[in-house]
């Protein structure tokens, strides 16, 4: 039995209860057992009273052991589980900042491509790549860059509108998905309020650091049957330019 739940996650926690129980009744069979044989072969053999006391004493101390293990099975699932959902929220989420990675950006944007297969609305990206980042994290070290990066990432999140997507992809990158757009020039306003967003200086402990604004890029899809393989092309496209300094 516990063999077959093992190949169920979900009922893990089966198998402590089912210790647990069997545990009970081993310790309730000894009891039984000694009442059986005073019964049966009299209250006054002393041996057999030493023989059941001896049995009821090693149900107890199995039953003491099958506790601690059902615990230390307990804590190996706890373990266990929590390293899978750190896994999986590896595959999603940017372990620096918390934002969405760069799969998690193109999932998102899959699924807005498909969503606004009917109509006239399109989807947008922005991309931004820092401008003064580098001479920043090379002078005052990786620990202040680091600080500084995730200052950038809560104020883009902090200006994101419902519906839009804030990623980054790597080093200095991020992405903004913009969902349902009007037409491809909605997403003009959208990319100058992000970049508003970072203008103003980022405190870290004494320091006031300013990025020195940022290089922008912004690709929408106007082509209702636009794949989303397709679109990635166009994302790249998009961030070649913004890493070379083309502006909105």
């Amino acid at each position: 039995m516990m063999r077959t739940l093992e190949k169920f996650p979900s009922l893990n926690r089966l198998q402590h209860v089912g210790v647990l129980v069997c545990a009970g009744f081993l310790a309730l069979e000894a009891g039984i057992e000694f009442e059986v044989f005073e019964r049966t072969f009299g209250r006054g053999l002393e041996s057999w009273r030493i023989d059941a006391a001896a049995s009821f004493l090693a149900a107890v101390a199995l039953a003491a052991f099958a506790i601690l293990k059902a615990l230390e099975l307990r804590a190996e699932s706890d373990r266990r589980l929590e390293a899978e959902r750190r896994l999986a929220q590896l595959e999603t989420q940017d372990p620096l900042t918390g934002l969405a990675n760069r799969n998690r950006m193109l999932d998102v944007l899959g699924q807005a491509l498909q969503a606004r297969k009917t109509g006239d609305e399109v989807t947008g990206l922005v991309l931004i790549d820092l401008k003064r980042f580098k001479p920043i994290n090379d002078a005052h070290g990786r620990p202040v860059g680091d600080r500084l990066l995730r200052m950038v990432a809560d104020r883009l999140q902090s200006v994101a509108r419902d519906g839009e997507t804030v990623a980054r992809l790597g080093g200095d990158e991020f992405a903004i998905v913009l969902p349902r757009l009007a037409n491809p020039q909605a997403a003009r306003h959208p990319a100058q309020r992000l970049v508003r967003a970072l203008e103003a200086p980022f405190e870290v402990d004494d320091l006031a650091l300013r990025i020195g604004g940022a290089a922008v890029g912004v690709a929408t899809s106007a082509d209702t049957e636009l794949r989303p393989g397709v679109f990635v092309h166009h994302v790249d496209a998009a961030l070649h330019r913004a890493k070379g300094g083309l502006r909105a």
